[in-house]
């Protein structure tokens, strides 16, 4: 899929190269691209990846969860023609002396030959058109299976390309990926569960991204410590998500909170799966240790990101990389398990 970073208009015709509406250049979005989108055919949005976190003291370990491929597409057979035959017509001295109406018959022969030959290319043509497009649709089927409510999900996908001026998700339908694919993730208690891997990190985009687009928006998320031991790298609510490269490595913005003993608070920025600290762990005393929720807040508004965490302002910071779109996202560290509940977006 393809976006308009001036209107935010997205194009599934990967062969588009302009903005119909304003003129501006299209950029990729979703998988292999800057931003996938769960409408690309080989873009597998409930897929996940793991990396090395941030650390104060250590850096990230070499080994990162690696993304299963994307579904390859299979090469579609390539269009054959017969040869026309070579048709010579006679000297007009040998045409008058076959006066008995064979240089007509070998006309009509020929004619009938180059007829036949024009049908078959015009079918083999509409064959590879049709191939094509059957296969698309059961790539996006396929997609769609790793959700464990793949039909409520594929209800829910928004068919504008404007996102809606206000959404709510309060994780009583399971919109987010779960299971091994989704490294364990999973619903309960109408709330969304992570857990982190020794040494790496864990984030997940969810397949809706238009409800779910982060530009110029505020977005709120209630986060918690399931088992009151905060995961030691932290968790949180990542904006303007996507991905990057052939390897879907993560870019965007990292709002971080570690709710153990003495909480504090920390914005990383994700280049390409590295994670680069803009504000380093700095005390954030609002925050509740323990099992008791934080709310998240992050407020977007052109290049300009800024964090409130229990209502309370923290930090603004400015993007200078272009990282201004994308979608909303979920982020944890270590063993720890946390819960994400009551999502709200408003534009």
């Amino acid at each position: 899929m393809k976006q308009c970073p001036a209107c935010n208009r997205t194009y599934t015709d990967n062969d588009l190269l302009f903005c119909l509406e304003d003129g501006t250049q299209l950029q990729m979005v979703g998988r292999g691209s800057d931003a996938p989108t769960a409408l690309d055919s080989g873009y597998d949005p409930n897929k996940t990846l793991a990396f090395s976190p941030a650390r104060d003291t250590n850096p990230p370990p070499a080994n990162v969860y690696s993304q299963t491929p994307p579904v390859s597409q299979p090469q579609a057979q390539a269009a054959w023609t017969s040869p026309t035959p070579q048709y010579t017509p006679m000297p007009q001295a040998q045409a008058a002396q076959k006066a008995g109406g064979k240089g007509w018959i070998i006309v009509a022969i020929a004619a009938v030959l180059v007829l036949g030959i024009g049908i078959v290319v015009l079918l083999t043509m509409i064959g590879r058109k049709s191939t094509t497009a059957n296969w698309d649709a059961s790539a996006n089927r396929a997609n769609r299976t790793n959700s464990s409510n793949s039909s409520v999900a594929n209800a829910n996908r928004s068919t504008s390309t404007n996102p809606p001026a206000y959404f709510k998700d309060d994780f009583s339908t399971e919109n987010w990926p779960t299971g091994e694919s989704a490294h364990g993730s999973f619903y309960e208690g109408g709330q969304y569960h992570m857990k982190g891997k020794p040494n790496l990190y864990v984030y997940m985009l969810p397949p809706h991204t238009t409800n779910y687009l982060s530009q110029d928006a505020d977005v709120k998320v209630m986060a918690r410590s399931v088992d009151g031991q905060s995961p030691e790298s932290g968790y949180g609510l990542i904006m303007h998500g996507k991905y990057k490269g052939q390897d879907y490595k993560l870019d965007g913005y990292g709002f971080l909170i570690y709710t153990g003993t003495s909480p504090k608070y920390e914005i990383v920025s994700f280049d390409s799966g590295t994670v680069n600290p803009i504000v380093k762990w700095d005390a954030a005393p609002m925050l509740r240790t323990g099992t008791t929720p934080n709310q998240i807040e992050v407020r977007a508004k052109g290049s300009q990101l800024s964090l409130y965490l229990n209502g309370q302002f923290v930090k603004s910071i400015t993007d200078t990389s272009n990282k201004t779109y994308g979608t909303v996202g979920l982020y944890t560290t270590e063993t720890n398990e946390v819960a994400f509940d009551d999502m709200e977006i408003s534009r």
